[in-house]
């Protein structure tokens, strides 16, 4: 790591700032919302605790761009958010940005919050926590790519170390972190449940899929279990050509719908109008190729606010999520018959369908708030930073 460390120690030769009366927090997230970004549940969740977090301390989010020419800044309410350029994807990732000039920023921070692990700017704000002896957190929101920690890595050499504490999404999450469990807190993720909330329309006897298009959440595996009687309406943006085309054609003859362009206040009708959510996540998609597992999963969440029921698959973190014969169900994943069972079951009992839909919201509200889950992280902040 001396290399690095030496690289951003030439960038910084001034004299730090000392002090500060309100905590000062640096959300580091490597995408953020635009056409050239990678837009799901992960992003969600930073720009949303990043939004509440501003409500106590002072935060600013920094994001990257291919888009941008020059640094733009932002507010959100109280919330600033810094999108930087970046130019350089290594091998083409659209989520692992290889850009510099955020870390002229960093220094009037007292904490720095990165999301993602391998990545290129998480090895960047390491070096410079380091180096300047600031306060690291990282979340892993699934994806990374290819950095210095990911070559190191295979020598046996662990950045992790050098981490203050890893805030996670799940227990599940946090078997991954085994060997730094004293640094580890669970904070989990949260739901807008004024947004997200059960409306006083008419639920249809329908099935609701909800998510990025791609092999790993195992949408191949629902159309399969659906019947040409059973309404399917699938929501979310294609990010797989050729998987896209594959659902279409398993589509045929069935009655599925397709809704590629959905905004927040749609998704509030589409969950409050279905009967059940399904989630069929996988560990191994359709091609045989192994999938980055469901570290909490926001659709599960949102469609519980929403008092719908959720059928998910044993995948990740999912069995936390969802309660299973309380708030849904959970079956085995790659198995549409076991799928089909329980969309099935709740089919044909609908109160029992209500029922664990308001145990759902319930839940949520208990468990699952931004408030709750702002405030379980600026107390982990706290416990790192206290003397």
């Amino acid at each position: 790591m001396s290399g690095l460390f030496m690289m951003v120690h030439r960038m910084f030769d001034h004299d730090l700032p000392t002090g500060s009366a309100l905590l000062k927090v640096a959300q580091i997230c490597p995408t953020f919302f635009d056409d050239d970004s990678v837009i799901g549940g992960a992003e969600r969740y930073v720009l949303e605790l990043s939004r509440h977090m501003s409500r106590h301390v002072q935060v600013s989010m920094i994001t990257f761009s291919r888009s941008l020419p020059r640094l733009i800044v932002e507010r959100d309410a109280d919330l600033e958010i810094r999108r930087y350029p970046a130019k350089h994807f290594p091998k083409g990732n659209p989520a692992n940005p290889a850009a510099i000039a955020f870390l002229r920023d960093l220094s009037p921070f007292d904490v720095l919050h990165c999301y993602g692990h391998p990545q290129v700017v998480t090895d960047l704000s390491i070096a410079f926590a380091t180096i300047f002896r600031k306060k690291l957190f990282v979340t892993d929101i699934g994806g990374g790519g290819v950095s210095l920690s990911s070559y190191l890595s295979k020598l046996g050499i662990d950045t992790r170390r050098l981490v203050g504490g890893f805030l996670l999404l799940s227990g599940y999450s946090a078997q991954q972190h085994a060997p730094y469990l004293e640094r580890v807190r669970v904070i989990y993720g949260g739901v807008d449940t004024e947004m997200f909330r059960p409306l006083e329309i008419t639920r249809d006897r329908r099935v609701l899929f909800v998510g990025r298009l791609i092999s790993a959440k195992g949408i191949n595996y629902l159309i399969e279990a659906i019947d040409s009687s059973t309404p399917l309406r699938i929501v979310g943006r294609p990010y797989d050509p050729t998987y896209f085309d594959l659902l279409q054609g398993m589509a045929q003859h069935r009655a599925v719908e397709f809704f590629t362009d959905a905004s927040d206040q749609d998704l509030v009708r589409e969950y409050s109008s279905a009967l059940v959510t399904a989630v069929p996540s996988v560990h191994t998609d359709i091609h045989g190729n192994h999938t980055s597992a469901e570290l909490l999963s926001l659709v599960a969440l949102e469609s519980m606010a929403c008092a719908t029921p959720v059928v998910a698959t044993r995948c990740g973190a999912l069995p936390e999520v969802v309660e299973h014969g309380v708030t849904g169900f959970v079956v085995p994943p790659n198995d549409p018959k076991a799928l089909r069972e329980r969309i099935q079951f709740l089919f044909a009992r609908p109160e029992t369908a209500r029922a664990m839909g308001e145990a759902g919201r319930a839940r949520v509200l208990r468990e699952f708030t931004w408030p709750k889950v702002a405030s379980r992280c600026l107390q982990a902040y706290r416990e790192v930073l206290q003397p």
